[in-house]
């Protein structure tokens, strides 16, 4: 039942992502890609690669502490660097800032949730430095352009601009899991099969 569960959060999750990159198509075409990413999702056996990903991120947290400070590093380092861009767009675009904020610093450390989700994948996961450090440099941007997509317009839909971080932070971070995924899982194949060939 849970790995059921697991799969519709992925699913909800790559929907939501292909959504959001393919809205210039059709209607149509976007539930296509959807439907097929749900059987993809769902067809896939998954629990070879959870029983991999969490022995191997065992593995690396009894050997190595770093990736505990790695993972609090981003933990806090994006609610701190949200909370810097508000205060830096407030300043640089006071036409719409409330005092010294766009935000207030509630907001800003709740925009930055995704910046969560890739330290709790850092511990719970094998996933690789490379990867984490990719997606919280993506979210930095994501982020900084929410608080500028607030600031420098005057439509009364602004505040949307602040759900960019969560509409595509979350998706984003999950998509770059699964490709590091990937692409170790294929490093471990390719090694292995050259092992037994000496």
């Amino acid at each position: 039942m849970a790995t059921i569960l697991l799969k519709l959060v992925v699913v909800l999750l790559l929907s939501q992502l292909a959504f959001g990159f393919l809205g210039f198509l059709p209607l149509w075409a976007d539930i296509a890609v959807t439907g097929l990413l749900a059987v993809a999702a769902l067809a896939t056996p998954w629990r070879f690669f959870w029983h991999s990903e969490v022995d191997t991120a065992r593995r690396l947290r009894d050997t190595s502490r770093s990736r505990l400070v790695f993972a609090c590093a981003i933990a806090l380092g994006g609610p701190v660097f949200c909370i810097a861009a508000d205060l830096w767009f407030a300043s640089r675009y006071p036409r719409y800032a409330d005092g010294s904020w766009l935000a207030g610093p509630l907001w800003d450390v709740l925009i930055a949730a995704p910046f969560v989700l890739v330290a709790v994948l850092i511990l719970a996961t094998a996933l690789s430095r490379p990867a984490a450090a990719i997606a919280a440099l993506g979210l930095g941007a994501i982020s900084a352009l929410a608080y500028w997509s607030f600031a420098t317009t005057d439509s009364s839909t602004a505040a949307l601009a602040f759900l960019i971080p969560w509409f595509y932070g979350f998706p984003g971070v999950v998509l770059i899991f699964l490709v590091d995924g990937a692409v170790r899982s294929l490093t471990r194949r390719r090694t292995a099969g050259q092992a037994r060939e000496m």
